[in-house]
């Protein structure tokens, strides 16, 4: 889209907190509090989520969310995602924080018990000529 254009519908842009968060942890370099806290996924989400609102202005910003528990893919096929490698401590220590930053926000949190992000945001897609 080119800068300055506005489309007549409304944009909704709905955020993948984990791919946000992944990619901003290994983006960045370790950044922590004064108090040694990790902190630099939160970090690079909130620049994230600045840089989105300041260059691509949409109308509505919802962010979505795996459940705690997994989803319905892993009682069908108990080794779905085995070969990931775990998530990084400093990383898993994060998302607290990055639940309060989307609170701080007051974005609209989407968390569907069973089911991952992606199978949120996929019905919320809509392709357009």
């Amino acid at each position: 889209m080119r800068r300055g254009y506005r489309a007549a519908v409304p944009r909704l842009v709905v955020i993948d907190a984990a791919n946000a968060l992944y990619r901003a942890f290994f983006a960045l370099p370790p950044l922590r509090s004064p108090g040694g806290a990790p902190t630099g996924a939160v970090f690079g989400f909130a620049n994230m989520l600045r840089k989105l609102v300041r260059e691509e202005r949409p109308d509505a910003i919802a962010v979505a969310m795996d459940p705690r528990g997994g989803s319905f893919r892993r009682q069908l096929f108990p080794a779905y995602k085995a070969t990931r490698d775990a998530q990084p401590e400093d990383l898993t220590a994060q998302w607290p924080l990055a639940r309060e930053l989307i609170d701080a926000w007051k974005l609209p949190l989407l968390e569907v018990p069973g089911f991952e992000a992606d199978d949120v945001i996929a019905p919320l897609a809509r392709i357009t000529p």
